[in-house]
């Protein structure tokens, strides 16, 4: 049958699978067997109401890991984990509805993904994970509407070999309303922009199949884009691509910035021996994109790879774990202000004056434009924090 609002949206049935009678979490010393989540002894009773709290996807340190989300306050002091079903990506924080107090999140699914997970976010405790139509396969990211009520996902149009945007009712359990078209292909990282109404889309241009993972199946053909797509009928607003010179490259992560526009990343999918940009920007109905300065060293240094992009308004950060380097740019201008090393850094998002950082080596951090050092850090190594970082307020 047809949404009747979504006049383009097919759609299906949601399933679900029944929650996990035991889900492994990291203890203090290693990890035990719950049912539950963990968490910290001094927030057992007030939980985290009042609270700035960062959400990382994370694998347990050792050769076999256990894979979670874990809460950690301003300092990195973890305040609650999760245990998820399989390695996880983006986390997003549902908005208050009604102006209401609503402390959710849900955590996605790496991608090729199979689940979505929603969560307290008061102690972590999960509800049953939400899992994708036989023909799709979650991207590992999703966006939610400014008044909370439904949460958009990127997803994989299996069969049709296209990106596709899953659309879900927050309010009645997270139930399938449809799907609209991303218009590219292989969608990674989405935004609710206009308070929802247009979904900025980073379609990697890559094309990948349930049956060979993570193979990329479409390298000499790859076209990436973004695109701005209307939440209501799916229609297509805007759609962007890099320069020729630059079709190797594929449009993965963005970021809102103050002016409406967004700031990517981008992947070297098809390596072809150049130094070439790799962040830059875009603003709906603007022309061209705009690609970012760097000294030649710092593109070298980036390896072909970013993996994060944040923005609080007044920088943009890129981060590349590859490289081990996070760089700062004027988002007006596009002009180069810094590199902070962060062995295997990739998680971004804004704090106070400046960033946090997390790494795949269990650092969180925070830095300023104004400083050369981190002006906090915290290790704690029996984490390998994931890709994603996501600030919430609690």
């Amino acid at each position: 049958m047809r949404d009747p609002v979504m006049r383009n949206a097919v759609v299906t049935t949601h399933a679900t699978t029944g929650r996990r009678t035991a889900l492994r979490l990291l203890g203090a010393l290693g990890v035990v067997a719950w049912a539950g989540p963990l968490v910290a002894a001094s927030d057992a009773a007030t939980g985290t109401a009042g609270r700035t709290l960062f959400l990382n996807a994370y694998a347990t340190a050792g050769a076999t890991p256990a894979f979670g989300v874990a809460a950690f306050d301003v300092d990195g002091a973890v305040r609650f984990t999760t245990a998820t079903p399989g390695r996880a990506h983006g986390v997003v924080p549902r908005p208050a509805l009604d102006g209401t107090s609503q402390s959710e999140a849900v955590v996605f699914a790496r991608r090729p993904g199979r689940w979505f997970l929603p969560l307290s976010l008061r102690d972590g405790t999960p509800a049953a994970p939400v899992t994708a139509p036989e023909d799709r396969r979650f991207t590992g990211h999703g966006a939610f509407t400014a008044d909370g009520r439904l949460l958009y996902v990127a997803e994989d149009d299996v069969p049709n070999e296209t990106g596709a945007i899953g659309v879900y009712d927050a309010t009645d359990g997270y139930r399938r309303l449809g799907a609209l078209p991303t218009h590219g292909l292989g969608p990674h990282e989405l935004l609710a922009l206009d308070g929802g109404a247009v979904l900025a889309v980073a379609n990697g241009g890559v094309i990948t199949h349930p049956d060979t993972g993570r193979a990329k199946l479409n390298l000499d053909a790859m076209d990436s884009s973004l695109t701005y797509v209307e939440a209501a009928s799916g229609r297509l607003l805007d759609q962007v691509r890099l320069p020729e010179e630059h079709a190797n490259l594929g449009i993965r992560h963005i970021a809102a910035l103050a002016d409406g526009g967004v700031a990517f990343g981008v992947q070297d999918e098809r390596p072809i021996g150049l130094l070439q940009p790799l962040v830059g920007a875009h603003r709906p109905g603007g022309g061209a994109v705009r690609l970012f300065d760097a000294p030649e060293d710092v593109w070298t240094r980036l390896d072909g790879y970013i993996g994060s992009v944040a923005s609080d308004g007044r920088l943009v950060a890129a981060s590349s774990p590859k490289g081990g380097l996070v760089g700062l740019w004027d988002p007006m201008t596009g002009a180069w202000i810094k590199a902070i090393p962060l062995p295997d850094g990739c998680g971004l998002a804004p704090c106070d004056d400046g960033f946090a950082l997390t790494s795949g080596l269990g650092v969180m951090e925070r830095i300023t434009a104004t400083t050369d050092a981190p002006v906090s850090e915290r290790r704690s190594p029996a984490f390998r924090w994931d890709n994603h970082l996501t600030r919430w307020w609690g």
